[in-house]
């Protein structure tokens, strides 16, 4: 009988045995190679984003210098003005390497860094940080669901501290995912109870286990943007680089691109989402407000994570669309409020870079569609962002308040403390 078991399940449990191994030691990606780094950077897929492996090995390139953009669902649009077109267009010292996608919001994007600490440290990064985020109930738990790697909680339970910072984010980690395997561990740092040697075991091996698996199915995860967009759309540009040049090539691509509606939105976009239901969609905003939030807080964990690891961050705070805007009827008076709250809790903790754009949203073809930036607004975007990435920055000095963890903070309609 046991002869017989070990017939049919010997099979099985070697070849189990074999591939536990094969993750277990399988070589870190070391090696650099620039095509497949700028076709990650711009592959806009759910796996690159969640995918440690493709980051690590683009951001610490020492031959290329791709920098983090974070932000949501705006890089999807790769118009010729896109960030990524210029920089490949005009042979920029650095590449834009686009981390964000449709529901990406802070608490994505901060457990998101867990997998790239070492690579952001003393470094460069570029955020947009949309007023849209700031909503009652802020995250919404599938898109926090459908962007977390396994390999994300893990390396944050390893280099926690018993900070405010880690017991905050260990608290919005098991509100939003109540199944996780890994609860028992963030139960301890809420109550704020130290991990024992063995909690540590457990997590450096499956955390190990969860890179080398990365490394082995990294070469497959790539779209093809680069390729087919980004590379196209860069070789039609003027050269050399000339701002009234492009503002004029923006204007005839807004002109030609936004002609069947009155909204200077998208033709193909307007057609698809919003022509049929234009007349329900009539002040559909009026009770919209970004003011009360966990999204604050949320956001707080990013700034103290870039603080930790002293990288360098220019924040971008995008407008919306105008004449969207006073359709649906959503409060400027609101949104304005929202931008200066945002703002505070920036300045007030030496976050100075910011490329405030929320009044811009009345300009011709700034915007693509009701929320997103567009020709010129892609230009506004990068005559800020280039010199910030081109040239010498002064070393930023920050200094965090556990005050924007607070209750009070999230739901206070005031721009400061």
């Amino acid at each position: 009988m046991l002869k017989r078991l070990w017939l049919i399940l010997g099979p099985l449990l070697v070849a189990f045995i074999g591939l536990f191994a094969l993750l277990l030691f399988a070589p870190e990606r070391t090696s650099h190679h620039l095509s497949a780094e700028k076709r990650a950077a711009t592959a806009l897929t759910p796996i690159v984003f969640k995918n440690a492996a493709l980051k690590k090995e683009a951001l610490s390139d020492p031959n290329h210098r791709f920098v983090p953009f974070f932000g949501s669902s705006e890089w999807r649009r790769l118009d010729e003005m896109h960030p990524s077109i210029l920089s490949e267009a005009y042979k920029r010292d650095y590449t834009p390497f686009l981390l964000g996608l449709k529901g990406a919001e802070s608490l994505t994007h901060y457990f998101g860094i867990q997998q790239i600490q070492p690579q952001l440290k003393g470094k460069q990064a570029v955020f947009i940080i949309s007023p849209q985020w700031f909503v009652k109930d802020g995250q919404v738990a599938d898109a926090f669901n459908y962007y977390y790697a396994s390999d994300q909680g893990y390396s944050f339970l390893k280099n926690t501290t018993g900070s405010a910072e880690d017991q905050y984010a260990a608290k919005r980690f098991l509100a939003l995912m109540p199944e996780s395997p890994i609860n028992r561990f963030m139960k301890k740092i809420v109550a704020g109870k130290r991990l024992t040697k063995f909690d540590y075991w457990q997590i450096n091996l499956v955390e190990k286990l969860s890179n080398h698996e990365d490394n082995l199915f990294a070469g497959l995860q790539f779209g093809d943007n680069y390729q087919d967009k980004v590379e196209p759309r860069a070789a039609k540009l003027p050269q050399p680089y000339d701002l009234s040049t492009l503002q004029e090539k923006a204007q005839e691509l807004g002109e030609k691109h936004t002609s069947n509606n009155n909204f200077g939105i998208l033709n193909r976009f307007y057609t698809r989402r919003i022509k049929h239901s234009l007349g329900e969609l009539k002040d559909s905003q009026t009770k919209f407000s970004y003011l009360k939030s966990p999204e604050y807080n949320d956001f707080q964990l990013l700034l103290s994570e870039f603080a930790k690891n002293k990288t360098d961050v220019m924040f971008v705070i995008p407008p919306v669309n105008e004449k969207w805007r006073t359709y649906t009827g959503l409060n400027k008076e609101m949104y304005d409020k929202a931008v200066d709250k945002i703002r505070y809790q920036l300045t007030s903790q030496g976050f100075n870079q910011i490329a405030d754009l929320s009044q811009q949203g009345n300009e011709p073809y700034f915007m693509q569609d009701t929320i997103h930036l567009g020709w010129n607004g892609w230009l506004a975007f990068d005559k800020a962002v280039n010199p910030f990435l081109t040239n010498k920055q002064p070393t930023p000095q920050y200094h965090l308040d556990n005050y924007f963890f607070s209750r009070e903070w999230a739901e206070t309609e005031h721009a400061t403390k």
